[in-house]
């Protein structure tokens, strides 16, 4: 039954309601999203019932991480829903976890508007959000406040609280933002299954500080002093030469790193038919080859050191599969959800379990990496 549904979902949301969205702008549509979203979930026999009908379950999804038992290996990036808004609707998707945030110690106005811009036949969105989010404190809150209540509803699948360096006025040198990401930390230590470092955000005024060796060691000493009880991953740049890139792992190696999520935003918008006012870096699939990529190279060079989420493109299964093959033990995305519709989820992890049983794999988990030595470059 949910099969049938799903492709009839998808078939009403690319000819009907996608063509009706995408003439209106995408900062008013997210806004939109998140306003009427946090309303619409609290209709539980509604949310039950799309859920029931847009999920795919199967006992080879099952993926085994952290400690945690995921229905499945898809989970939303970081990006779509800063202030944990809208964890209802999101879960009823199909996920198998949510990524939150990012947040910052401080409230974030984020960058002048527009935010967003379509870029339909690439299958992309440009981002230049710049980190606007409520603060740590709202989001502290937030989180206590349904951990308390525990409606399955809204708690049921594992949170990862994205966190990144305040993107304002305020900020200074490298030991400024080694306390910013701190107070974040010890803010949000206990209160989600899972914690997420972004240091690669592309759209700040002050860069990508903590992607150099020695500021990522300054920050991970002071992340390891504090010992959260969640693991800790990184959120790792997409535009890093080999050499670069292996730099920080070796740094991340080091220290209380358990996971990395591939990769942030393609900054390189060369080939891309996009007008210089335009601010901002790619996301979706201008930005999937590179990021599976850089998941072979750090499967091959790091084994199991840490668990990895591949990012970046992912639209169908074979995008998901070939992240896993390569060394991806988790997936996410926030794209896919935009130009495929709330349905991609679940026509996703259905196709990972057709791929990896064709390939002789019980489970999705155990082709993790089987295909890492083959160069998608």
């Amino acid at each position: 039954m949910s099969i049938v549904a799903r492709k009839v979902v998808t078939t009403a949301y690319t000819r009907a309601v996608k063509p009706v969205i995408f003439k209106r702008h995408p900062d008013k549509v997210h806004d939109d999203m998140i306003t009427h979203g946090s309303w619409i979930q609290k209709a539980r026999p509604v949310m039950a019932s799309a859920e029931a009908m847009l999920k795919y379950e199967h006992p080879a999804l099952v993926t085994d991480v952290y400690g945690l038992s995921l229905r499945n290996p898809i989970g939303l990036a970081a990006g779509l829903d800063k202030n944990i808004a809208i964890p209802g609707i999101l879960q009823m998707t199909g996920f198998g976890f949510l990524t939150f945030g990012s947040v910052t110690s401080r409230v974030c106005e984020g960058n002048p508007r527009p935010w967003f811009h379509r870029l339909p036949e690439q299958g992309s969105l440009v981002v230049h959000v710049g980190l606007a989010n409520g603060g740590v404190v709202r989001v502290a809150e937030r989180l206590r406040e349904l951990n308390e209540r525990k409606n399955p509803r809204y708690t049921a699948l594992p949170f990862k609280m994205s966190i990144a360096r305040t993107n304002d006025n305020l900020t200074g040198d490298v030991a400024e933002g080694v306390a910013d990401y701190v107070a974040s930390v010890k803010a949000l230590a206990g209160l989600s299954a899972l914690m997420e470092l972004n240091v690669s955000c592309p759209n700040t005024t002050v860069g990508e500080a903590f992607t150099t060796p020695e500021n990522l060691d300054a920050l991970l000493t002071a992340v390891d002093e504090i010992a959260p009880p969640q693991p800790i991953t990184l959120k790792m740049p997409g535009d890093r030469p080999w050499g670069e890139f292996k730099g920080l792992l070796d740094v991340a190696a080091a220290h209380k790193v358990d996971g990395l999520t591939i990769a942030n935003l393609r900054k390189d918008r060369t080939g891309i038919p996009l007008a210089a006012e335009v601010k901002g870096n790619l996301s979706g699939a201008p930005a999937r080859d590179a990021s599976t990529e850089l998941i072979r190279q750090t499967y091959l060079a790091t084994g199991d050191r840490f668990v990895i989420a591949g990012v970046g493109g992912v639209f169908s299964g074979a995008d998901a599969y070939e992240k896993i093959t390569a060394g991806a033990t988790l997936i996410e995305l926030v794209s896919g959800l935009i130009f495929r519709g709330p349905a991609v989820v679940g026509t996703i992890a259905q196709e990972l379990v057709t791929l990896a049983q064709a390939d002789g794999f019980e489970r999705v988990q155990d082709a993790v990496g089987s295909k890492a030595d083959v160069s998608v470059a």
